[in-house]
């Protein structure tokens, strides 16, 4: 299976204390859902795709799912439409899904990521990594439909491979999606695939019957041995792959497998130490170098440090993606006075000093954060 983006976030998705790439769009508008009262996903593996030319009726379903070894059917209605995002018009594969079924079907990161399935009760949309990049899509940002406009609610794969580009739910008809004609058959544990082939194609006579796993036998879903329960993946080219748990205070809890390969602590100019990402260290020794010999070190405040490597979510929200701090991959300082929001007093020969070095300033932001820096 291959990743989730939080959160993602990038996951590829990856944001920062509180920019421009948030998930969760504030809303006043839109009901608040509880996602502790969310019922657990369906134990299930996606076994076979059956295609149909037309929608099944009820009574068919109900003798799909009746098949030994089915645990559970998870209709989708798709079709190729004009999609409108940052980048311009681009055509992609639709899709609309019923949140709580399809839950159960899709790849495990992206199952067990409860703000996700939120985001599409709640009507954003979801679209794979691929679909966002088509978009431009980095977060929040709004995406239309023809009329119909959607805010992103998360960034997702929904299967191996994909189902489609962009999920949607509740939309199919104003979208002109149509009727259901593909469904996903997910199986339990042990179940012999050649048998639920034919079963399957017994009761689904004259549909294309797909299968989705190389495996002759259902496997059981296992969590990675020694790292934690992967509640979220997140996954990029410097970040390689990093499992976490989401605890309660906002906070994660990374692979510590990950934390002892990937972040280092080592010496800096000016704040005399930081825990970084080692990828960001070399960076920000040089940066930090070019500040003292451009004269501008009495700018930096070394008591007003706010950190690098803090594993959390942007604002703490675990509705919003991961924040680089998580990948220590950014750093904060003269916190002080340059809040979230603000538009700060961060001396601008610091922020050429950093940008030469490949860092991004989050005073530039729709909602600035003019103490932060990332790569």
């Amino acid at each position: 299976m291959r990743r989730l983006l939080a959160t993602f976030a990038g996951m590829a998705l990856l944001a920062s204390c509180g920019g421009s790439a948030d998930v969760f769009a504030d809303d006043d508008n839109v009901p608040a859902v509880d996602e502790s009262a969310l019922p657990a996903p369906i134990p299930a593996v996606p076994v076979f795709a059956i295609e149909t030319k037309r929608s099944l009726s009820q009574e068919r379903l109900d003798k799909l799912g009746k098949i030994d070894g089915v645990a559970i059917i998870a209709p989708v209605t798709r079709s190729r439409l004009s999609v409108k995002g940052p980048k311009g018009r681009v055509k992609l594969n639709v899709a609309s899904v019923d949140p709580l079924a399809y839950r159960s079907i899709a790849p495990p990161a992206t199952r067990d990521a409860e703000f996700v399935w939120v985001s599409l009760i709640l009507g954003r949309a979801v679209p794979s990594f691929k679909g966002a990049e088509a978009l431009g899509v980095r977060g929040q940002e709004e995406i239309a439909i023809g009329d119909t406009r959607f805010t992103v609610g998360a960034i997702a794969d929904n299967g191996t491979p994909n189902v489609a580009d962009l999920l949607v739910t509740g939309n199919a008809q104003k979208l002109e999606l149509g009727d259901p004609t593909l469904y996903i058959v997910g199986a339990g544990s042990g179940v012999t695939v050649q048998a639920l082939r034919k079963d399957l194609a017994k009761a689904a006579r004259g549909a294309k019957l797909s299968r989705l796993i190389a495996q002759d036998t259902v496997p059981a879903q296992q969590a990675p041995q020694g790292a934690p329960q992967p509640v979220g993946v997140a996954e990029g080219g410097v970040i390689g792959s990093m499992s976490f748990e989401i605890l309660d205070n906002g906070f994660i809890r990374p692979d510590p497998a990950w934390v002892e390969a990937n972040i280092v602590s080592a010496s800096v100019p000016i704040f005399g130490s930081a825990t970084c990402h080692r990828l960001m260290i070399p960076r920000l020794q040089e940066a930090l170098s070019d500040v003292v010999e451009a004269g501008l070190a009495d700018e930096i405040r070394q008591g007003d440090y706010g950190g690098c490597f803090v594993p959390r979510f942007i604002d703490r929200d675990p509705g919003k993606p991961l924040s680089n701090h998580a990948f220590g991959l950014a750093v904060d300082f003269n916190v002080s006075t340059n809040q979230l929001g603000t538009r700060g007093d961060m001396h601008p020969g610091i922020v050429e000093i950093f940008q030469r070095w490949g860092f991004t300033w989050g005073g530039y932001w729709s909602r600035p954060d003019p103490m932060h820096f990332e790569l």
